[in-house]
């Protein structure tokens, strides 16, 4: 069996991420304490000291048993009680052949690691009792001293390891939990983080961490683009769920790979569309050329995508213009961008072209040398007629122009 698996006797597969580490490190604590206990009680019998010896099997013994309950029964806190009320009986104990409180203290350095212990394995309602055992066992200690207390021990080698090994394995056990507490704090941060960078850019997300309740900035030039998975509606009715779940997830997840290429800032999906832009939360004045630059490769994504029939088209929508954009909600929260060229993208996409992009006046005039677009008349709901124009990838030349 090698370590691995010693470490994993107490697993349960219906454990949690974190349960399953607090019972890997309870076996390597137990397991220490242990091998400690082997090596005082073979000083104490090579130097004749037959008590310290019997305490060490004591403590073996116990701690031996309760890792085999736990390997049954899989629950930690067994295990963790045990640990503790044999520990502090058995540091109790070492100070009767010590010759009590005033020799013998040294011995209770291991104290302290009780309340850590229990706090780290069991959690902060466990710190309190704990502290109360080690107030008892001390208190005890001080009780009794006046009836076991005997002359300074004579010293020796034996002792002096013995001293040694007191002060320098629980500040070593003492350091490893720390360092293990810190890195599960570490851990769970970057987890955290992680998530919220999932539904935040990452300006916005250190703004909210830094302490700022309201975000809400006004941008006077960004570029917004929708798109939209055209006949969806009649995909989706002839596929089981499973199949259009997949669907739409390698088609966006594609979308999102170029929106990271392009340093652009994936907004939401809306069902079977997919919104992006450009300028916020960072600014930049190639706004409209990177998102149009984006739509061309986007036109591509779903023809290559995997599934049955006809391969997915889309109509793409863009405009510019000014914009508000910010973080709204406390749960579930999002980042949005509110304003006419937000509206006026989704009428582009909504009266576009299927498999071509169309532009608004406002997009087309920061553009429209770099691309050949044909003007186009729609008739946009609460708006009239408009003047638009539509990009078509097979008017485009072999190489885009830089």
């Amino acid at each position: 069996m090698d370590v691995v698996r010693i470490l994993e006797i107490g697993a349960d597969p219906a454990d949690e991420p974190d349960l399953r580490i607090r019972k890997r490190t309870a076996v390597a604590v137990a397991l220490v304490f242990m091998a400690v206990a082997v090596g005082f009680g073979l000083v104490d019998a090579a130097s004749g000291g037959p008590v310290f010896a019997g305490l060490a099997a004591i403590q073996i013994v116990a701690f031996a048993t309760a890792l085999a309950i736990f390997h049954r029964t899989h629950r930690l806190t067994p295990l963790i009680a045990t640990m503790t009320v044999v520990g502090l009986g058995v540091l109790f104990l070492s100070l009767i052949p010590a010759g009590g409180l005033s020799w013998g203290a040294v011995n209770l350095i291991w104290i302290i690691l009780v309340p850590v212990g229990a706090v780290l394995f069991l959690g902060a309602r466990a710190g309190p009792l704990a502290l109360g055992g080690v107030v008892i066992v001390v208190t005890a200690g001080v009780v009794i001293d006046p009836l076991i207390r005997a002359a300074a021990p004579e010293p020796s080698f034996a002792r002096v390891v013995e001293a040694a090994i007191d002060l320098i394995v629980p500040a070593a056990i003492a350091l490893v939990l720390v360092v293990f507490i810190d890195g599960e704090r570490l851990r769970a941060k970057a987890e955290s983080d992680g998530l919220l960078l999932n539904v935040l850019p990452r300006s916005i997300a250190d703004r909210l961490k830094a302490g700022e309740r309201v975000i809400a900035d006004q941008y006077e030039d960004v570029t917004i683009l929708f798109a939209d998975v055209v006949d969806f509606t009649a995909f989706a009715a002839d596929q089981p769920p499973a199949r259009v779940v997949a669907a739409l997830n390698e088609v966006f997840s594609r979308f999102d790979t170029l929106a990271e290429r392009h340093g652009l800032e994936k907004i939401k999906t809306i069902g079977d569309a997919y919104m992006v832009i450009a300028g916020a939360p960072e600014r930049r004045t190639d706004h409209a050329a990177v998102i149009v630059d984006m739509a061309l490769e986007m036109l591509a994504v779903p023809a290559t995508a995997e599934g049955p029939g006809s391969p997915l088209r889309l109509r793409i929508g863009i405009a510019s213009g000014p914009a508000v954009a910010g973080v709204i909600g406390h749960r579930k929260f999002s980042y949005d961008v509110w304003g006419d060229a937000v509206n006026l993208a989704s009428r582009m996409e909504s009266t576009g072209v299927p498999g071509c992009i169309q532009v608004a006046a406002s997009t087309w005039r920061l553009c429209s040398e770099r691309y050949p677009f044909r003007p186009r008349e729609v008739d946009v709901k609460g708006r009239g007629t408009m003047h638009t124009y539509v990009l078509d990838p097979a008017s485009m030349p072999s190489a885009a122009p830089a």
